[in-house]
């Protein structure tokens, strides 16, 4: 009798056993700060997106880039420009984001009218986000939060990888690990929620460990890609631009981008132009509105003399770098429109609950019974 008949009986399952179980007691606190923080950051484009309600348009007003520009610097004449960002179906209103005191002053523009249509600093709006944000990638405790967080990634995936194993009930019972009997006792309920979702969730639950790893320990895993398939770094031109020089304008650069990329529209705009070598990156897709990794043009410009430095298409990726540049989107969901965001958010809350029925298991197999030794000794 193997592992495939009687699991229980084979040794190496026991240290799978205590090598789970330690991991879910020491990450319980932490995967329910990250799973509650990131079920909340799958709705954060539609948090931050949050433009004055003006009627839709499928296309930019009569006004241009320069002028909607030209609006939101003269409300704010000590601020420079910082960004334009239209990633939105909604291309009427273009925010205009300026740099300001050390924040970020975002300036709502109505295209047809060319007058500002409201205003407000994004530190400030969005505390609540960013705080969330903070938490979910650093634990709110800066780079060294980072690191700690990537090895969370790192023992979530090894947990749930060692709990499949775990799951495993043997040819005979393998049908009873699958589903939940939900007028069991409490005992065989809290079992059957701990390993039933366990198993439908595994894939969820080890991409969210692996991908959040990878977000902090991007090097080895981009060098395993590289191996099974090639991916060619974009070759980029150093930028000879010094603070002070003259500057192009906005639309400079998009009609430059738009005749490189003529099928694509403006999706984001960013100019470095603070420090040298700064450079103004256009970002063009066919669909602004879905994220800029699945789909996107960019081009990398010289401010001065508008000399392309970079262009890359993601037409032109191979498997691999698709998958690169959308793990982003997979790891919050934002590939699919509000109902995947709606799933994702929820299924990230099945950690929660692994966690909540984990302890349950461990206090009625181990602790209850040490608590009843130690009161027994104190009487």
């Amino acid at each position: 009798m193997g592992f495939l008949d009687q699991p229980q009986r084979v040794w190496w399952r026991k240290a799978f056993f205590q090598m789970h179980l330690w991991i879910g007691v020491l990450l319980g606190a932490y995967l329910v700060a990250i799973c509650l923080s990131g079920s909340l950051l799958v709705f954060e484009p539609n948090l931050l997106n949050d433009t004055p309600q003006l009627p839709h348009a499928a296309v930019q007003g009569p006004a241009t880039w320069n002028q909607m520009v030209a609006v939101a610097l003269h409300a704010y004449p000590d601020a420079t420009l910082a960004d334009i960002d239209m990633r939105s179906a909604n291309r009427r209103v273009a925010p205009i984001g300026l740099r300001l005191d050390g924040e970020t002053q975002i300036v709502y523009v109505d295209s047809f009218t060319n007058r500002i249509a409201g205003s407000e600093v994004l530190e400030r709006r969005h505390a609540v986000v960013e705080f969330t944000e903070a938490l979910h990638n650093q634990l709110a405790l800066g780079v060294e939060g980072g690191y700690a967080n990537g090895i969370g990634g790192a023992l979530l995936f090894v947990m749930t990888a060692t709990g499949l194993v775990l799951w495993w009930p043997g040819k005979r019972n393998w049908k009873r690990g699958l589903k939940v009997q939900w007028r069991a006792r409490w005992a065989r309920l809290n079992w059957d929620l701990h390993s039933a979702f366990g198993f439908w969730c595994f894939v969820l639950v080890a991409m969210w460990g692996i991908t959040g790893a990878y977000f902090i320990f991007p090097r080895p895993f981009d060098q395993a890609l590289q191996r099974l398939c090639p991916m060619p770094a974009a070759r980029q031109l150093p930028s000879s631009f010094q603070p002070g020089e003259p500057v192009l304008t906005p639309d400079d650069f998009i009609a430059r981008a738009k005749r490189i990329y003529p099928g694509s529209k403006l999706a984001y705009f960013y100019m470095d132009t603070s420090a040298a070598h700064g450079e103004v990156q256009v970002y063009l897709s066919p669909n602004p509105s879905i994220p800029m990794p699945l789909l996107e043009d960019e081009v990398v410009f010289q401010p001065t003399t508008g000399a392309v430095l970079m262009q890359t298409s993601s037409a032109h990726w191979n498997w691999a770098e698709r998958l690169s540049i959308s793990i982003y989107s997979i790891h919050f969901g934002n590939f699919g429109g509000w109902p995947v965001q709606v799933l994702w958010a929820l299924l990230g809350l099945v950690p929660v609950l692994l966690v909540v029925t984990g302890y349950v298991m461990w206090w009625n197999r181990v602790l209850k019974k040490k608590w009843v030794n130690l009161k027994s000794v104190r009487r």
